[in-house]
């Protein structure tokens, strides 16, 4: 090991290389084998909501363009063909702005957008895509500026029919290809910035709808209410297409709703597909006719940060989830954690999620080449959150650790105590309802003991999990935050890092009755010959002021100029890239009864029974780690806590004699390594 320290100091050699020498190779190696080849994710538009969006026949491609974006309007421009959306970069450009409207003008065979708003207020410009530039057009006459008016190409009569808007109140206009003129019908809907409008081929006529509840249809020269025997409830920012599958109209959400509805000229009516978008209002839609499906995309989601990012589609009966902002990355195929990618990159907009595997290990992603994180990964704990079913903790990240239960109001056993959090620094229940002179009420926050490591080894653990709070005879008691996970992140050449790595504790949650404690930061390990870029490191406690997780950042350039919290510990790359695959530790049997590897720590279904309470023997086995190091053995009951320890690690084995409690617990080994 002291030569490996030696070769560290002459590896800082490389940074005296002439300026002309770009992104050298250097000595560092991830160990990764390349086996599982390029880690890419679907690309996808930025969130967004108000946004405008048409179907072009010619080019058998969904335009989307502007909206709104983390409160800021957008004026990109994307397509999609069927899979991933893909950003132009025409020439000339409309303005950022929301609230527009577009549709397909068949007779001219272009895309037209009109109006919206921005920052400095309502717009009235009119444009037109033709596939690869944006072109202003200068009409004679112009509706005035408004937003949130509908839109739709009446094809019997080729215009594109326009009505109402904030600011447009009852009028309709038609566009020609060449000028916008206003109708004056005799009978008008009432004015609305909400509502929604499609072209009924069958029928040849507009039809519009939206937030009176109120279905009216447009034959080219007077407006007509129509009534049938069932109507959608009445909703804001709705969608409305033809449906090709049929000779329907197809309508959905609005108002944050989630149903879907179709009209047949004459009456509606709600379908009951298996699966469904999330309640929104204000997103997208069109007909794609080359794939056969409507294209749903983003809008206003309650809940969701910067607006939905997600791509949906209808085949007439049924709605599919096609991307979205969330991806989510497998664990289950790898026991260990642990995949050989050649490159990773993680597209702007995107969320990479994890499902754990069963032996909840962290995320060990090894690399030849390049890593480019412009988008999100997120390793965190869950929030403890009040909506969560009686008895069901808040999960940690991949590697941490359970959140702990609030108790259960009117509890059988009459106890009003939680559970404590899981992990070797887990937090202690709430005990009873009392907070001076001092807090038995609410569970104690997680934390993450022990210093990060050194140069050659580092415990890759992640975050423990927040108590339970204790319950009031009406009122069940907060449920503490899940850990946050642990992930490792190593490249062969550099890791170039613009978006963001969060591994948080979850958050806490009042209940009523008691808060939970938040769960602890977990830990974050990047190591490469280069990390660079602007992008943030977030691994704290529940909440940023917090910081009690682990960051480490291991190259020979080290230039991260984003935000850090908690603030990093720094170092040159390990020597060996197996340093990038070892140190775990597993619990081997207990009382002479072997643990099913990896063990499921389900309380629901236990890895190991027994009826009685008393002394047993546990061994635990460790992989990767010095003979002499201590470790901790801990047992978390379900009201109770008891750690015993140190014992020296020998020949990979360390023997416990402990007294475990009647009733449902877990057992937990764990290690730390000081520094030299």
């Amino acid at each position: 090991m002291r030569r490996g320290l030696a070769w560290f100091a002459g590896a800082v050699l490389v940074l005296g290389l002439p300026a002309w020498a770009a992104d050298p190779d250097l000595p560092f190696s991830s160990g990764s084998t390349g086996a599982d080849g390029p880690l890419t994710f679907r690309e996808i538009a930025l969130g967004r909501n108000a946004a405008g969006m048409a179907y072009d026949p010619v080019r058998q491609e969904v335009v989307l363009f502007g909206g709104q974006s983390s409160n800021v309007g957008v004026g990109d421009t994307w397509v999609w063909r069927g899979g991933n959306w893909l950003r132009v970069l025409p020439a000339s450009s409309p303005v950022d702005r929301w609230g527009h409207a577009m549709v397909w003008d068949e007779a001219r065979g272009e895309v037209v957008l009109f109006g919206g708003t921005r920052s400095t207020g309502r717009l009235n410009d009119t444009w037109t895509w033709n596939g690869t530039n944006w072109v202003q057009r200068t009409p004679a006459s112009s509706p005035t500026t408004r937003d949130g008016h509908a839109m739709a190409y009446d094809a019997a009569r080729q215009r594109v029919v326009l009505f109402g808007g904030n600011g447009g109140g009852q009028e309709t206009w038609l566009w020609d290809g060449v000028n916008w003129s206003q109708a004056n019908p005799p009978t008008r809907p009432p004015g609305t910035g909400s509502s929604a409008m499609a072209y009924h081929a069958a029928r040849q006529e507009c039809v519009l709808f939206g937030n009176f509840g109120q279905t009216w249809v447009w034959d080219g020269a007077n407006w007509a209410q129509r009534n049938s025997l069932r109507t959608p409830p009445a909703r804001n920012f709705p969608t409305f297409i033809a449906d090709g599958t049929s000779n329907t109209l197809l309508l959905f959400g609005g108002g944050n709703r989630s149903d879907t509805w179709s009209w047949d000229g004459t009456d509606w009516t709600e379908r009951s597909p298996a699966t469904s978008p999330a309640g929104r209002q204000n997103h997208a839609m069109v007909w794609d006719n080359a794939r056969g499906r409507g294209v749903l995309f983003g809008g206003a989601i309650p809940s969701v940060d910067n607006f939905s990012a997600d791509t949906w589609l209808w085949d007439g009966n049924n709605w599919t989830l096609w991307s979205s902002k969330a991806q989510v990355f497998d664990m289950s195929a790898r026991p260990d954690g642990i995949w050989n990618f050649t490159t990773i990159h993680v597209p702007a907009g995107v969320t990479v999620q994890f499902n754990r595997n069963a032996g909840n290990t962290p995320v060990r992603w090894l690399a030849t080449g390049d890593v480019t994180i412009d988008g999100t990964i997120d390793v965190s704990g869950q929030t403890g959150f009040n909506a969560l079913p009686p008895g069901v903790a808040a999960l940690g990240g991949p590697g941490g650790f359970h959140g702990g239960r609030g108790a259960i109001a009117f509890d059988s056993s009459a106890s009003t105590v939680g559970s404590p959090g899981q992990g070797p620094g887990g937090g202690a229940p709430g005990t009873a309802q009392q907070t001076n002179p001092e807090n038995l009420r609410d569970g104690q926050n997680g934390s993450h003991n022990g210093t990060y490591g050194n140069a050659f080894l580092q415990p890759l653990t992640g975050g423990s999990g927040g108590g339970g709070g204790s319950s009031t005879a009406g009122s069940n008691g907060g449920n503490g935050g899940g850990g946050g996970g642990a992930i490792l992140i190593a490249s062969s050449r550099d890791i170039q890092l613009n978006g963001l790595i969060r591994a948080n504790g979850g958050d806490r949650e009042w209940s009523g009755a008691s808060f939970g404690g938040f769960g602890s930061g977990g830990s974050i390990l990047l190591r490469a010959d280069r990390v660079t870029g602007g992008g943030t490191l977030q691994a704290f406690g529940g909440q940023q002021n917090n910081p009690n997780g682990r960051i480490r950042v291991e190259g020979y350039v080290r230039s991260l100029t984003g935000s850090r919290v908690p603030v990093e510990v720094v170092g040159l790359p390990a020597a060996n890239g197996e340093l990038n695959r070892i140190g775990t530790l597993a619990i081997q049997s207990v009382r002479g009864v072997n643990v099913a590897q990896p063990p499921s720590g389900n309380l629901q279904t236990p890895d190991v029974v027994f009826t009685d309470a008393g002394p047993v023997q546990v061994v635990v086995t460790g992989t990767g780690i010095p003979d002499g190091t201590p470790v901790r053995l801990r047992i978390t009951s379900t009201s109770s806590v008891i750690e015993s320890g140190p014992q020296a690690m020998a020949a990979g084995t360390v023997t416990f004699n402990v007294t475990v409690p009647r009733g449902v617990g877990t057992l937990q080994a764990s290690a730390q390594f000081n520094a030299p």
